[in-house]
Parts: structure tokens; C-alpha cells; sequence
């Protein structure tokens, strides 16, 4: 036993004196001869590689195997080879797939931004109820599952805990497009966007749902399903004009996806918005307003030729006042901006 940072540790036998381990001879690390910059293990982690490599250069699957890569999991869950290793100790000695996510729970509590747990995650899901055969049921069915929605209740958890982690939301794509959970998600989403506005990973999500998880550049985009769009973020951008998450999604959708609309439908809304007295101020003082129009105006310059050189006079000098008024700090990229026109 001993005291570490305040806390009382308590120090395991070597594993060198368990009985269990008799049989093996660990392999120790191969740094070479002279080393220019060894890392600095504990002993214990290093005692526990060294049989961990032993086992596994032989293939070992067994109970005392997938004991040892959860210890050094839990001192180094960036460590990708045990993870592979584990997974084909519990799917050979067929561990009770809930067992095994209770594990990783508790492992993501203390290391919620490591990468390998959320793959492993997945590959323990699939085994507890294939997507193949969940895609036989409805949506409800899927959605009502206690796998999913185990898995929804602890993502839910997860992006309470951190609103933007990357890891909890990139899995919940996953489980959302392997599950085809769309209409649930699209839910899911509404109430985070009206929890939390700037949330750009909402944002990004209901761009995900928005596409059912499709390459962008495959997808044509249905005309009522574009119009919903404009309407639900120009709804969302009198909550906090100078919030940047609706103005870059919407202006991203239709630059890719329906360049007309940019000012058939967005530059009517938005010039509305601008005008009315109550939202005026707060439009015309965010560089974001001001940005869309250029991105807006340039667009309808290549659609309308008989009238490009007065859309790209506007559009210009529309860069002039991000420069000089709204955004000085960004000035020589609205120079530069404007070069472009």
C-alpha cells in the first residue's frame, strides 16, 4: 500500500509470485540497445505487458487473458493492439456482450475522448442484436429495443456530461445510420437545438439526419425538405442572430445542395429579419448577416449574368463593411474576399 497524490493505492502481488501465471514467461519490451528517449513505465504496467505479450504471441484465449487486457486497459485505453486482442477474447470465449458493455461504461466514465472504447463499443452492439435483422421491424420497434435504447440513454448521458464531444456524437451517428433511427434522431436534435442554439454539434447532426447519413454529393435534396430547413434556421437565427451554427449551416446546404434558393427563399427571410425593428440591431451589427449576403449575392451574380456586375457591386461592398464597420479583425480576409468577386 502506498499514498499517491493524497490517495491510498493499493498495490497488487507481482504478478511474477501468482500461481496463476507460473506457466508463462513474460516477454519483456524490445527497445533496442541504447534507446534515445525510453518511456518512463510504472513497473506494474510494465510487468503486466511483458505476460501480456507472452500470451498473446501465442494466441492464448482464455478467462486469465481477458483479465489482463482490461488491467492494462485501464492504465493505457489508448493501447489499440489489446483492444483488437479483447475483442477476440470475448467473441471466442463468448463473454455476455452486456457484461462487456457495463465494462466499457465504466471505462468511457474516466476516459470519455479515447477512441478504441467507442469501436470496441460497436462491434459488442452488433453482436447483441444484428442490424440486419433489426431492420426487419419498424422504427418504433427499433427505437423501443432495449439495445438501442440502452445505448441512446447512455448517449444521452454522455452529451449531457459534454455537449460537444466529438466521440460520444461521431457514435451516435453510427448507432442512429446502423439502426436507421432517423425520425427519433431528427427529434432528438429539435431538443438540443432548443436547448442550446450555438450547439454546432446539433447543428451538425441534423445536417447527418437531414441526409441520412449519405455522402453529400450524392444527395439531391427534396424541395419541401429545403424549404423546412430555411424556415426552421431563419426561426432559429432571431434567438441569437450572432450565433455562427445556423448562418454557416444554412448557407453550407444550399451552396451545395440548391444554390437558387440562396435568393429565391434565404435573402428575402433574412433581408425581412434585417428590417423588422425588433431583430434590426442585432442583424446588421453580426458579420454573419453580412457574410451570407456576400456568399448570397455572388451565388445569384453567376445565375442572373444580365445583371452580375451591379449583384457583384453589392457584394463588394458588403466585404467593404465587414472590413471597415462590422468585422475589422477579419479585415485583410474580407480584402482578399472581395478579390475574388
Amino acid at each position: 500500500m502506498r499514498i499517491e497524490d493524497g490517495e491510498t493505492v493499493v498495490e497488487s502481488l507481482s504478478m511474477a509470485l501468482q500461481d496463476e501465471w507460473k506457466d508463462v514467461e513474460p516477454i519483456e519490451q524490445d527497445d533496442g540497445k541504447s534507446p534515445m528517449c525510453p518511456i518512463a513505465y510504472t513497473d506494474e504496467y510494465r510487468e503486466m505487458m511483458g505476460y501480456l505479450r507472452a500470451v498473446m504471441a501465442v494466441g492464448e484465449i482464455s478467462k486469465r487473458a481477458l483479465e489482463l487486457t482490461g488491467r492494462v486497459i485501464e492504465i493505457n485505453p489508448g493501447h489499440y493492439t489489446v483492444w483488437v486482442y479483447r475483442k477476440r477474447l470475448i467473441e471466442e470465449l463468448q463473454t455476455a456482450a452486456e457484461e462487456e458493455l457495463d465494462w466499457v461504461s465504466s471505462i468511457s466514465e474516466k476516459y470519455p475522448k479515447n477512441y478504441q472504447l467507442w469501436h470496441h463499443r460497436e462491434s459488442i452492439v452488433v453482436r447483441l442484436w444484428s442490424p440486419q435483422e433489426a431492420l426487419q421491424v419498424t422504427e418504433d420497434q427499433r427505437v423501443t429495443n432495449p439495445v438501442v435504447q440502452r445505448e441512446l440513454q447512455f448517449l444521452s448521458r454522455a452529451i449531457d456530461e459534454d455537449s460537444k464531444n466529438f466521440h460520444a456524437w461521431s457514435y451516435r451517428q453510427w448507432l442512429v445510420n446502423k439502426y436507421q433511427l432517423w425520425d427519433q434522431e431528427m427529434a432528438f436534435v429539435n431538443t438540443m437545438i432548443s436547448q442550446d442554439v450555438r450547439n454546432n454539434s446539433a447543428w451538425n447532426q441534423r445536417y447527418f439526419v437531414v441526409l441520412k447519413g449519405c455522402d453529400p454529393a450524392s444527395v439531391q435534396l427534396d424541395d419541401q425538405v429545403v424549404l423546412n430547413e430555411i424556415a426552421f434556421t431563419v426561426e432559429n437565427i432571431k434567438f441569437a442572430p450572432n450565433n455562427e451554427s445556423p448562418w454557416s449551416y444554412i448557407t453550407g446546404m444550399l451552396l451545395r445542395h440548391d444554390k437558387t434558393r440562396l435568393f429565391t427563399e434565404l435573402l428575402p427571410r433574412i433581408k425581412a429579419l434585417a428590417g423588422d425593428d425588433g431583430y434590426r440591431l442585432a442583424m446588421i451589427s453580426t458579420p454573419f448577416y453580412w457574410s451570407a449576403l456576400v456568399d448570397i449575392y455572388e451565388q445569384q451574380a453567376k445565375a442572373q449574368p444580365e445583371s452580375k456586375e451591379q449583384l457583384l457591386a453589392e457584394a463588394r461592398s458588403f466585404c467593404n463593411r465587414l472590413a471597415t464597420e462590422v468585422d475589422i479583425m477579419h479585415a485583410r480576409y474580407w480584402r482578399y474576399r472581395k478579390s475574388t468577386l
